[in-house]
Parts: structure tokens; sequence; C-alpha cells
């Protein structure tokens, strides 16, 4: 399950990792700015019901990044490119953070090939009056507390600990690096690259999922995504108590479960 498989694009120019597992109608998760180092317990949840396929944005593992400059364009159709290569036609798009910026993006620009999507605390908007949080500005310890709901928990300090082996310490320090250099190319100084423009495009029925505790993209920007979303064939939106950014991880039972009931109806 968490096994990485590979398959490179453009004549061997580029080499994509991915995790794929399950069975049912493809559905393929876009990552946030943290990155996947696992096919997590809430990909695994989904994978009983669909067939999960979750790439590595370049940077995050996947080669590329010197390619996408920060051209937007670039980055969703090479997602698209890398959704081809695997074969899948409609997929349900299903993406976290910078992840769902990217799923709204590929939504708008081919928004006849996505059959349902989940923009779980997606980036992209700015409000003046609500700002989204500098992460690239914090310390680890500031990041875990803006990001989760419990900073106390096992799972936020899971995300502090490193590896004991100093090598394979260096080594996650170099990946978080290179993926958030990756991200900040979208996420900063602003993240608005001009996706309100464009969400009008977007046809799917949408799930728009948030952590009632998110610091990072509060729950405001539920509203403005919501607002912005003028010809989706449907849109709804759950939040989920006790969690924050990192809702997915934090209350997968919960979040699972909203996305599978948003699912189903449209299936």
């Amino acid at each position: 399950m968490n096994e990485l498989h590979t398959l490179t694009l453009r004549q061997g120019r580029f080499t994509v990792k991915y995790y794929r597992h399950g069975t049912g109608a493809p559905l393929v998760y876009l990552h946030g700015a943290g990155g996947l180092p696992a096919f997590t317990p809430d990909l695994q949840i989904l994978s009983r019901s669909f067939t999960v396929t979750a790439p590595l944005h370049p940077g995050f593992g996947s080669s590329g990044a010197e390619h996408l400059h920060e051209s937007v364009l670039a980055f969703t159709l090479h997602t698209w490119d890398v959704v081809d290569a695997l074969g899948i036609e409609e997929p349900i798009l299903v993406g976290h953070s910078l992840g769902g910026m990217l799923a709204a993006e590929m939504a708008a620009l081919e928004p006849r090939r996505v059959k349902q999507l989940v923009l779980v605390s997606p980036a992209g908007l700015w409000l003046d009056d609500c700002p989204t949080a500098d992460f690239f500005a914090m310390k680890p310890e500031e990041l875990v507390d803006a990001a989760f709901a419990d900073p106390q928990s096992d799972l936020a300090r899971a995300f502090l600990a490193l590896p004991q082996d100093r090598e394979a310490a260096n080594e996650v320090l170099i990946q978080r690096l290179q993926g958030f250099a990756t991200a900040g190319r979208f996420l900063w100084p602003l993240p608005d690259r001009g996706l309100r423009e464009r969400l009008y495009r977007v046809r799917a029925a949408t799930l728009l999922l948030w952590g009632e505790a998110d610091k990072i993209i509060p729950v405001r920007y539920a509203y403005a995504f919501r607002e912005l979303l003028t010809n989706s064939a449907g849109v709804t939106l759950t939040v989920i108590p006790r969690a924050g950014h990192m809702v997915l991880l934090e209350q997968p039972e919960a979040a699972t479960q909203a996305i599978l009931e948003f699912c189903r109806p449209h299936a």
C-alpha cells in the first residue's frame, strides 16, 4: 500500500512518483505543501470504495519543479498529463491546500472531465480582511500550532519528529525544504494567482471540506469559494469540528465519511 510507483512523461524528461491502491471509480488525490510521505489513513479509508491514485508533485518526490517556474498553467497541465498517462478519463479530484488549488484549476481548465470535485481547505484565494497564514515564515513549532486543532496531540507531535539517524533526518529536512520551495512559487507571498477569475468555469459538483479550527486558511474562505463557484452542478460545504488545516489526518473517519456521502449521490 505504501509502495511508490514510477512513470515517465514527455519522452522521459519527467519522472513521477505515485501511490495507487483500491478498487472502484478512479479518485485522484492531490497533496498539499506538506507533501505525502505515505499512503495515509484517510487515503486507506477512501481506497475501500475507490481506486485512489496519489501522485507526488514536482519538487515533492517527482522531478520537473524547475520547469514549472511560477506558471499555474504549467502546473495544471503537468498534472493533467500525469492523469492521462495513468489512463484516467473522468477522475474524482480531491485536493488539499496547495493540492486543492491545483484541483480547482484542473476542473476549471477541463470542466467536462472532472466527475466530482472535493476541495479540502484549498489555497488560491486572498481576502484582505482575513489573510491566510504565512506558514513559510513559521518555525516548525509555530506551523504545527497553526495546522492542528490540538498541537499537543500525538499526531501533531509526530510532525515535529525526525528520524534518529542523522543522515535520514537530513534527508527529511532537505525534502521539506524542496517541497516548500515548490509551494512557495504558487503560495508566497500571496496565494492569489487568478483562480477567482476562473472558478466560474468549474462544472463539477463540488464539496468544500474544512476543519473548524483551521488557522492556515480560515473557514471564511469556504464561503468565498462557494460564492465564486457560480456554475458548479452544486456546492456542498462541510465543516469538521475538532480539526484544523490537517483535517484529513486529524479526523480521518469524519472527513472521509463526508467525501463518501458526497460522491455516492453523484456516482
